[in-house]
């Protein structure tokens, strides 16, 4: 059985669940599963998923909304939305993926530093994540570190650059 056999289990869907149910006040993954198994009674869904499974799927659903700050850790094994989580959830009412999350430049560092490495071993991959970094964190391109004649330099402004027109992009949508 695959989660995408179910729409009901799906990545935006599970999102979703964690974030109306977040919404309401504290809030744990105990609570978000009692919640999706409510909308699959509902719905008269009864897919073979066992508990854990689908408790590994909305903690990881949590994980993405935390590191786009939609979610904030609460004492304990608890969580709330935030007030841009609020603002997300009023905007995206029938789901949340990456897509939406990706406007979110603290959701974009956390996917350039969980991502697998290049198959390939380019010390300048290092310095063009820099230069990305350095636009989320609001610097301006003239902080390029790198010597103007240096592939490194290149790298970096890439990184920074590439970072501004996916700022400007998310903006857009």
């Amino acid at each position: 059985m695959e989660f995408h056999d179910y729409p009901l289990l799906s990545y935006q869907d599970l999102m979703l669940t964690v974030l109306q149910t977040a919404a309401r006040g504290r809030a744990t993954l105990q609570e978000c599963l009692a919640r999706l198994r409510h909308t699959l009674a509902a719905a008269n869904e009864r897919p073979p998923v066992s508990a854990a499974d689908m408790l590994q799927r909305l903690n990881a659903a949590k994980v993405y909304l935390a590191e786009a700050m939609l979610l904030t850790p609460l004492d304990g094994n608890g969580f709330a939305i935030t007030a841009r989580g609020r603002s997300v959830l009023a905007e995206h009412p029938m789901g949340v993926d990456d897509t939406v999350l990706m406007q979110f430049p603290e959701f974009r560092r956390f996917i350039l530093r969980t991502s697998e490495p290049p198959s390939h071993d380019d010390p300048r991959d290092r310095e063009y994540e820099e230069g990305y970094e350095a636009y989320c964190d609001g610097k301006p391109p003239t902080e390029n570190p790198y010597e103007f004649d240096r592939i490194e330099h290149l790298a970096w402004e890439n990184g920074w650059f590439t970072a501004r027109d996916d700022d400007t992009a998310a903006q857009r949508r």
